[in-house]
């Protein structure tokens, strides 16, 4: 395989991740839309396009081999592939949190699962974990080692969060057990899609440096 070949694939590859990277923070938001704005239409879109997600995923890793076993890649270009298998379950397993949410939506509707009370520390939640997305993203397109490592940061805003809405439904919460717990899992999955967007950042670091530092 000639080296123009060669870097024409990591291309493709690079490309997979920054559109799966734009797939999954629009997940993430279309999601919260439909949990916050009681929007059917947005949990189904939602629900819809996680099949895309799994398919880029897929692709990803049927490109792997062939170049492994083509090119056999050394250094840096080794671990760009390494990483991209890793970030690419990283971005599809947001995705499917991100599916999680909008369940639970569209499980209730068209009843909304957020009273009142909890609507200002769920909306928190949601849009910090938007911006762990979205600086992901960023990351993955400009391999900053800096922004990467920011992430762990800004994962404190979701944590920060879900820790608010936790002390919120053990405070006498006065809708139910079964509203609680909705919550619970909602802040949960919102928590567990932020750490998934700052494993994409440590990939970043490792695929720059050669070492994991966030």
């Amino acid at each position: 395989m000639s080296r123009d070949s060669f870097d024409e694939q990591l291309d493709r590859l690079t490309g997979v991740l920054a559109l799966m990277s734009r797939e999954a923070g629009a997940a993430i938001r279309g999601a919260s839309t439909a949990l916050l704005e009681v929007d059917r239409g947005a949990a189904e879109t939602v629900l819809a396009g996680d099949a895309v997600l799994d398919a880029r995923r897929a692709e990803v890793e049927a490109m792997i081999p062939e170049v492994l076993v083509r090119h056999q890649p050394v250094a840096s270009d080794l671990r760009l592939v390494v990483c991209a298998l890793r970030i690419a379950g990283a971005l599809e397993r947001m995705g499917d949190l991100a599916v999680h949410v909008a369940k639970v939506a569209l499980r209730r509707h068209p009843v909304g699962v957020v009273p009142e009370p909890a609507m200002p520390v769920m909306t928190a939640l949601a849009e910090a974990a938007a911006r762990v997305a979205d600086k992901s993203a960023l990351v993955l397109a400009t391999r900053d080692r800096l922004d990467a490592m920011q992430l762990g940061l800004d994962d404190d805003e979701v944590d920060a969060a879900q820790e608010r809405l936790l002390s919120l439904l053990v405070s006498g919460w006065p809708y139910g057990v079964e509203s609680a717990i909705d919550l619970a899992l909602l802040g949960r999955y919102y928590e567990r899609y932020a750490d998934q967007a700052v494993n994409v950042g440590r990939q970043v670091v490792y695929l720059v440096t050669g070492t994991i530092r966030l």
